[in-house]
């Protein structure tokens, strides 16, 4: 019997699993793949965005930008490579200039830290191979990138070293409900990798 069973173990079940570690729980992570990180996890871009898409006041804003914040402290406790190496949105027309100006203020409204629209002659100087019709871009030089797959690594290894039980093969086939429980019904996927 487990107190808490997480579905998934990519970069979110293993961000969940690697949280619940922290607490006196019987933590199970069903995750259907041969290993961590082995679907949707592993082909993502692994872009941080600082936070200046999202519509101000809405929960995906709040939580891009506090994220964009806390990663940075995670990393350094897994050490997990992470590199701050900003962002560009362009700009080629001024149609896509107001585009920028409506994500300034929307960052700026999100509070994302050291946004601002920059010119063609500072666009070059941060990527000198820049297409040369560039008019402006929005720099965010707080957005970065990670590899997600050593992310999600990182946080099973921590949750498994702090009591996590993790079940590789096990895809979810069924959930019921009975009383205050929940069952898990799941199928073991057995491979012969002897190829």
């Amino acid at each position: 019997m487990y107190d808490i069973i997480v579905i998934g173990c990519g970069v979110i079940g293993a961000s969940v699993a690697y949280e619940l570690s922290k607490y006196n729980l019987k933590v199970l992570v069903l995750e259907k793949e041969i290993d961590v990180a082995d679907g949707t996890t592993k082909a993502n871009s692994g872009i941080l965005h600082s936070g200046y898409d999202p519509e101000p006041g809405t929960l995906m804003a709040k939580l891009n930008v506090e994220g964009s914040k806390r990663i940075k402290e995670l990393v350094k406790k897994l050490d997990v490579q992470y590199n701050e190496c900003g962002s560009l949105v362009l700009a080629f027309n001024k149609e896509d200039e107001k585009t920028l100006e409506k994500l300034l203020d929307n960052g700026i409204k999100n509070g994302v830290e050291n946004l601002r629209i920059i010119d063609k002659k500072e666009i070059e100087k941060i990527e000198p191979n820049i297409n040369k019709t560039v008019t402006k871009a929005l720099y965010s030089p707080g957005a970065g990138v990670i590899d997600p797959w050593e992310l999600c690594i990182a946080m099973s290894q921590v949750a498994v070293s702090n009591g996590v039980e993790i079940k590789l093969n096990s895809e979810v086939v069924d959930i019921i409900k009975e009383d205050d429980t929940f069952l898990v019904k799941q199928m073991i996927i057995h491979i012969n990798l002897n190829i």
